[in-house]
């Protein structure tokens, strides 16, 4: 049995990804596929590939001059996120259309994380964990219990600035296959700047901060260099103002979050 559409229209577009799915040709080997794929799995492997080109796309940002434009990029991405598993094509789902669509993100991070697509899983991840999701008490899977603890084991958590993360990606040097979550890279080289000034301003400067701050700031530079002509595949997803999006127009309050908060509130059980 085909298992339902877990996506909206909305969706569809914020990803850069045709709604509808058609086969190309009409080969054998099409016909088989289209036979044993379920259309959840298409728009998984569709979601896919989508997300990873975004993240490619994420680092072509990172020159000085286009760098300050990341974390309003995360921003609007986990907040548009978040909407999409609360509402389809703008109406207020159902408390079961969120769990179909909290396990398709699940299973979304699953397989970007395969992919070695970091930057995603860790951007879905904080969608998934997000207040407006966590309050709703849905009771998670096994098998998205298992998911939560291997990303917690391969990552670390955003309270301990996602360490085991950043120690993947300080001893990683594979740019074209690991994509390493672009606001964790930022946020630890900004972190080392600050760090140096405190102890400039003693006269000191450490060499393992040295050292770490030069090797973020490579890395860096790698990844913008090997992707900064990507700049125009950046998924709307990213670009587009979470306040734009139709049913949180109508909620009179300027934070995202509580926008998002008093939207789960009209989910119904």
């Amino acid at each position: 049995m085909v298992r339902k559409r877990a996506l909206s229209k909305k969706g569809w577009e914020l990803f850069n990804v045709a709604s509808n799915i058609s086969p190309t040709n009409t080969c054998l080997k099409t016909l088989f596929f289209n036979f044993i794929t379920s259309d959840f799995d298409v728009k998984l492997e569709k979601s896919q590939k989508s997300f990873r080109l975004g993240s490619c796309s994420l680092y072509s940002y990172l020159n000085k001059k286009d760098r300050d434009l990341i974390p309003t990029f995360f921003n609007n991405a986990l907040a548009n996120l978040v909407y999409l598993i609360l509402a389809d094509d703008n109406k207020v789902n159902s408390l079961k259309k969120v769990k179909q669509n909290i396990h398709f993100y699940y299973s979304l991070a699953e397989l970007a994380f395969k992919n070695n697509d970091h930057n995603s899983v860790i951007l879905l991840k904080a969608a998934l964990e997000d207040t407006a999701i966590k309050r709703l008490k849905i009771k998670h899977s096994k098998k998205e219990v298992k998911l939560i603890k291997m990303f917690e084991d391969n990552y670390g958590t955003f309270m301990n600035c996602n360490a085991k993360h950043l120690k993947k990606i300080l001893e990683t040097d594979d740019v074209l296959n690991f994509l390493p979550s672009v606001v964790i890279i930022l946020m630890h080289l900004n972190k080392t700047k600050e760090y140096s000034k405190c102890y400039e301003s003693l006269g000191k400067f450490p060499k393992s901060l040295r050292d770490k701050q030069k090797k973020l700031s490579n890395i860096v530079n790698k990844y913008y260099i090997n992707y900064r002509e990507l700049q125009d595949d950046l998924l709307e997803l990213y670009f587009t103002d979470p306040n734009d999006l139709l049913l949180l127009q109508d909620i009179d309050e300027k934070s995202i979050t509580i926008k998002l908060i008093q939207l789960s509130k009209k989910i119904k059980r």
